[in-house]
């Protein structure tokens, strides 16, 4: 995915890209900016299931004030349930096949 000024819809800076009185055309971050994988939640959903976390492409910089936070990486309980979760779902899988009970 490439960058345009569009992934900056909704980032507190974004009032720089030309969407001011001032005549400042660039948000000073966007020149080095580089697209990432962060995990979005919304700043009152409770961090307890992997459901609440949905896996968005972004800019490093983004930064959405009072809405979302952007994780870099999903938390280690997370982590451990989505793993707990494949575990769980490859044995069940063995089971219908003939695998024992």
């Amino acid at each position: 995915m490439k960058k345009c000024k569009a992934m900056c819809h909704g980032c507190r800076n974004d009032f720089y890209n030309g969407n001011n009185s001032m005549g400042v055309k660039e948000c000073w971050s966007f020149k080095r900016a580089k697209v990432v994988k962060r995990w979005r939640i919304g700043w009152w959903t409770p961090m307890d299931r992997p459901e609440n976390f949905k896996e968005v492409r972004t800019l490093d910089c983004y930064h959405q004030t009072g809405t979302a936070a952007f994780l870099k990486e999903l938390p280690q309980h997370i982590k451990e349930m989505v793993r707990m979760r494949k575990r769980s779902a490859k044995s069940a899988v063995s089971r219908s096949v003939g695998g024992a009970p």
